[in-house]
């Protein structure tokens, strides 16, 4: 027996050691649940755990991940439901508007509304968003960018494509885009003709105030041209014309100088006839224009004239020494005058007094005038001489009294011209004061005549159409709009140039022009045979932009579009491209020589990129003033755009692992991608097209739809399967790693009652060295 060495001890102490750290273990696994609760219980098992179980979080990810795909397809599903209902009522607007019992103003209230449509259609694509993520205007698929604001892209789908091998690549870059033109033709309409509806219009109207004569009036002037001369005194003041109406032979007229007057008109009228007396009765009437510019207007009603003596006029204000004496008795007396038989005599102003200047008014009738002057259709007027004070008259109205006498029928015609002076006018030598030409009603009228005069603005009941001004939207056919005002008093001239500001600047088309940008419309006085302006008294309106892109629509009133009545005289024609694609990098050609018609590329640079140019490129313009036209033809310079586009797709990760992803591809849904940009309801052609345009924006919406419902249709068996997947993934991790309770509890049992035994039998060992004591008694 040894005392130091307590070998039984050594053996009980090791044993009770392996069992304690056994049962550790155990207790860890117990507590745990796991098998595996650190890399030494099974160091490839942990492995393979890990492993295993890093797959399962990237499937449930996935999961996660295929759920907000479908939350986001909803999104953008549900928007374009929206636009569905959007295209769906503009349809409906389309279809009633290409019904005649609608008047311009009807189809422009339905316009009103679709444009209206139109910005909400934009406002759904530019905001729908996903988690601040936009998903309709095309962004969620490829971004872009360009040189030229008239170069546009509509992004269809994402740039990412998918080879032979299932490598995906974006198809991204710069693009350098070369077009060559053969022009097509620009639009021209032609208006209604403006023919004059009342008296008293003048027109083509010339007044030179740098000399005096600030305004021109007229009050039943017979129609014709008529000239306005200034110049010094006239050298005498006698009777200068007379017309008769019946047999006034033995009349004779004494005429002396009428120094009180500027000028006279006298109109007699035979009312009594005494052949025993050998005496006529007159009514007489004078116009006496003052030297200062007033009028006076004398009458006397029984101006007796016999053969004795001769009668003065000077109850007419024109002095003793002008008279009126009928020859002998018998045929050259009395007996040749019959009631109703009319004289008109005119007389000069005078040589001296305070007269200093001489205004001279001359002219010549228009054949057409009902009125006929003397005899003879287009007759040249007599000149009437007025002596005037100059600085009498500045800042007058000076009204100009005649009287006119048709000799054919005897109608008489009392006729007023009343001129502006202004402080400019003085003495001076001979000047062409001004220059008008009266008009007749039923006449053409000329550009400086107003629309209150002209007879389409004025309907059969007798109402004026511009009472209240009225409006006109001029729509161009890229969707362009602009708006012109038509006020009563506007001028032909003022009309031409409100519309053709409207097309050069508002609608933008003057910067195709390097001049000439006032012959967008031009109102016709001198016709030129064999080309647009042919008619005179009508508007010619042009466009410079050929195709459909330069298309002027008008709308407004019912009866003013009517009193317009414009019509096309030449048709708008698309023009013709080659175009050209390249890396704008390596200069590699992506497409070559592809023919389109119109300025738009369809998947052309990329299949789902379409892509807008200017529909004026490599064109040029130029004014012909021989055809009267826009004349376009192939701008000698080359015309290079460049686009930019980077791949944005939209990608899910629907698996695990790198490259288990799929692509969403999410286009522009605005306005302007569906083609609706640019509808137009204001006349039933129009309306009567835009029902097919429409109808291409819905398929392209219910394209999207479908393929919107196609993805979560996907995606939805992408969770079932990943599900499915993590599911058996999960229960192999769990063989590897957790715990099998009931064995481990039969472990920890055994380990248990191991250690209980254990420390039983180390407390016995311990005791055995103590039996030595015995042996020392």
């Amino acid at each position: 027996m040894r005392v130091y060495q307590n070998i039984p001890a050594l053996f009980a102490y090791n044993s009770l050691s392996s069992t304690n750290t056994a049962l550790q273990k155990s207790i860890n696994k117990l507590s745990t649940g796991l098998r595996i609760n650190s890399a030494a219980d099974d160091a490839a098992g942990l492995a393979i755990s890990e492993k295993m179980r890093a797959q399962i979080r990237g499937l449930d990810q996935a999961v996660r991940n295929s759920q907000d795909g479908i939350s986001m397809i909803q999104t953008a599903e549900g928007a374009l439901n929206e636009t569905h209902s959007i295209l769906q009522r503009m349809r409906e607007l389309g279809v009633q508007a290409a019904n005649d019992t609608l008047t311009s103003q009807d189809r422009r209230y339905i316009q009103d509304e679709v444009e209206q449509l139109k910005q909400e259609v934009d406002r759904i694509a530019s905001t729908t968003q996903f988690n601040k993520k936009k998903l309709l205007d095309g962004s969620a698929a490829a971004l872009w960018s360009s040189d030229k604001l008239t170069t546009k892209a509509f992004i269809r789908g994402g740039l990412r494509t998918i080879d032979q091998f299932g490598q995906k690549n974006a198809a991204e870059g710069n693009y350098k885009i070369g077009i060559i033109a053969d022009p097509g033709q620009a639009e021209i309409q032609k208006t209604d003709i403006f023919k004059i509806k009342h008296k008293n219009v003048i027109m083509n109207v010339t007044t030179d105030q740098s000399h005096g004569l600030q305004d021109i009036r007229v009050d039943n002037l017979p129609a014709g041209t008529y000239n306005v001369t200034v110049s010094g005194a006239a050298a005498a003041a006698v009777l200068t014309a007379a017309q008769t109406y019946g047999t006034t032979a033995a009349l004779t007229v004494a005429a002396a100088a009428v120094t009180a007057i500027g000028g006279a008109s006298v109109y007699l009228e035979v009312v009594g006839v005494n052949t025993s007396t050998n005496q006529v009765t007159f009514r007489a009437v004078s116009n006496l224009l003052e030297v200062d510019g007033d009028v006076n207007t004398l009458t006397n009603e029984n101006l007796v004239v016999g053969t004795a003596a001769a009668t003065t006029l000077s109850a007419l204000g024109l002095g003793t020494g002008n008279t009126l004496l009928l020859g002998s008795a018998g045929a050259d007396g009395s007996d040749a005058y019959s009631l109703g038989d009319k004289i008109v005599l005119r007389y000069a102003g005078p040589a001296e007094g305070t007269a200093t200047v001489n205004v001279l008014i001359s002219g010549t009738t228009n054949p057409e005038w009902e009125g006929t002057w003397g005899n003879t259709a287009g007759q040249t007027l007599v000149d009437r001489n007025f002596g005037l004070n100059a600085t009498a008259v500045q800042g007058k109205d000076v009204h100009f009294r005649d009287f006119y006498l048709n000799t054919a029928n005897g109608t008489l015609y009392e006729s007023d011209l009343v001129l502006t002076f202004n402080t400019s006018f003085a003495v001076a030598t001979a000047e062409g004061l001004g220059h008008f030409e009266a008009a007749y009603v039923g006449q053409v009228a000329k550009g400086d005549v107003q629309l209150r005069d002209l007879d389409k603005f004025w309907d059969a009941n007798g109402r004026f159409l511009l009472e209240d001004a009225q409006q006109i939207v001029l729509t161009q056919g890229d969707g362009n709009q602009v708006k012109v005002t038509l006020n009563s008093t506007d001028t032909l001239r003022d009309v031409e140039n409100k519309f053709n500001d409207a097309i050069a600047f508002g609608l933008g088309q003057a910067k195709y022009l390097a001049g000439n940008t006032d012959r967008f419309v031009d109102f016709v006085e001198d016709a030129t045979a064999n080309s647009p302006e042919s008619v005179e008294g009508t508007f010619v309106i042009r466009s410079v932009i050929a195709g459909k892109a330069g298309t002027l629509n008008f709308a407004g009133d019912e009866d003013v579009i009517k009193a317009l009545s414009l019509n096309v005289i030449q048709d708008s024609t698309e023009s013709q491209y080659r175009v050209t694609v390249q890396d704008a990098h390596s200069g590699n050609t992506i497409a070559s020589n592809v023919k389109v018609t119109g300025n738009m590329l369809y998947g052309v640079v990329h299949p789902n990129v379409d892509m807008e140019f200017d529909a004026m490129a490599n064109v040029d313009v130029a004014w012909s003033d021989s055809a009267k036209s826009f004349r376009l033809t192939r701008d000698t310079n080359n015309y290079e755009t460049i686009l930019h586009l980077a791949d944005n797709t939209t990608v899910f990760q629907i698996g695990a692992n790198e490259k288990e992803d799929m692509g969403a591809n999410i286009g522009n849904m605005g306005a302007r991608a569906l083609g609706v940009h640019s509808v137009l309801m204001t006349d039933r052609e129009s309306a009567a097209r835009s029902i097919t345009i429409i109808d291409n924006a819905i398929d392209r919406v219910s394209t999207q739809r479908s393929s919107l419902g196609a993805y979560q249709n996907r995606l939805e068996h992408t969770i079932n399967n990943l599900t499915v997947a993590g599911q058996n993934l999960t229960a192999a991790e769990s063989r590897i790693r957790d715990l099998d309770m009931a064995k481990e509890m039969m472990n920890f049992t055994r380990l248990n009652i191991l250690m209980q035994a254990g420390n039983s039998m180390l407390a016995q060992a311990n005791q055995l060295p103590q039996a030595v004591l015995s042996l020392l008694r």
